[in-house]
């Protein structure tokens, strides 16, 4: 006879066996969800390895090296990096390569090859935790640069000949005078060495003409440095100072690019300078005040000159920077066009409009430093 203690009622065999279904249920269920998640696992993994593959087929048919940084790691880089760049690594952190040497432009860069000296220029954008970095041989492109303007400079210097000869014509004309008084026997000692004063003046006024022609047909500038723009300012203000204070003009100097590091050929970068504050100056009349400014961001430096003066006559400003244009009579004109030259050939520009309060405004950009 069966003990009664050990049965088990029927009501909770009862809930035994459903839940039981329920448990069964409930798994059957997660293996269901399991194998749809594994499914769509499978899925976004082959999604993703096509998409690396897409990637990876992009990023190396693009003529550029292109190197992609995720958390200040390499992720990505094509063909032509590796090419480039010798001894990436994915995974690796970014460095610019110690042999890349500052260029004359924004993100430039001199890299020395077998083939002779290359310019690269690397571009970074930066979204977020990941950015991009693109680097391109701008070689060949400097070097169709340099002989459009080249060409530029041979084409101005034909339509300089004629002005050339009228810009010598008297000068010399003068000075073969002063010498033909020279020769005169009964010439008094004190005016034998005035027209001997005045022969030299001429003859140092040819010799000022002929170097700044030479001085407008440079080519690139060949030993640069990496100086701050303000520190080139301030060379030419000091070079200025004794003809501002001779003239009576005020310069209020306001440098605000202290950070701003530009590559530059010191001497003809100053020399463009002081060229155009020389401008602002002789158009100034004495208590006049010239107001100078730099200013900066990462792209470029910028320095601003401007007077008080009459104005860029309206004929005047279409051709302001051609040889030989000046209204001063004692002005050779060359002055804007070789500070043109300077500032063109370090990748910078140079721009000059007149002030609708009156006065005349230049003003000078050129590329700064960037690290990337």
């Amino acid at each position: 006879m069966a003990n009664p203690e050990n049965a088990t009622p029927p009501a909770q065999a009862s809930d035994l066996a459903g839940a039981f279904e329920l448990f069964v249920e409930a798994s059957q269920a997660l293996e269901q969800q399991y194998a749809t998640l594994s499914r769509k696992v499978e899925d976004l993994s082959a999604d993703l390895f096509q998409a690396n593959e897409r990637l990876n087929v992009l990023l190396n048919a693009l003529p550029a090296a292109v190197v992609l940084i995720e958390n200040d790691k390499i992720s990505h880089f094509n063909q032509a990096a590796a090419q480039l760049v010798p001894g990436l690594q994915t995974g690796a952190a970014w460095a610019t390569p110690a042999n890349w040497k500052p260029g004359h432009g924004p993100d430039e860069f001199h890299l020395n090859s077998p083939t002779g000296l290359r310019t690269l220029q690397a571009q970074r954008v930066q979204e977020g935790l990941r950015s991009v970095i693109q680097i391109q041989d701008i070689t060949a492109n400097l070097r169709t640069l340099e002989d459009s303007e080249r060409v530029d400079r041979l084409a101005a210097m034909g339509k300089m000949s004629a002005g050339i000869a009228h810009q010598l014509r008297t000068p010399l004309s003068t000075a073969l005078l002063y010498a033909s008084h020279l020769c005169t026997e009964e010439l008094e000692l004190q005016d034998r060495v005035n027209f001997a004063k005045k022969l030299q003046n001429q003859l140092i006024h040819l010799e000022k003409m002929a170097g700044e022609m030479l001085q407008f047909v440079r080519a690139r500038p060949h030993k640069t440095q990496i100086i701050a723009l303000d520190d080139l300012v301030n060379e030419a203000l000091q070079t200025l100072e004794g003809l501002s204070q001779e003239k009576n003009i005020e310069l209020s100097v306001r440098l605000q690019a202290e950070n701003c590091m530009v590559s530059v050929e010191r001497p003809s970068v100053v020399s463009a300078f002081i060229a155009i504050l020389e401008n602002a100056i002789q158009c100034s009349s004495p208590g006049q005040t010239i107001h100078v400014q730099t200013q900066a961001d990462h792209l470029r430096g910028q320095l601003s000159i401007e007077d008080s003066g009459p104005g860029i006559a309206e004929d005047m400003l279409p051709r302001l920077f051609e040889p030989f244009a000046t209204n001063r009579v004692t002005g050779t004109g060359l002055g804007l066009a070789i500070a043109q030259n300077a500032i063109r050939s370090h990748r910078g520009e140079i721009t000059a409009q007149n002030k609708p309060e009156g006065g005349a405004l230049f003003v000078v950009a050129l590329p700064s430093m960037v690290n990337i």
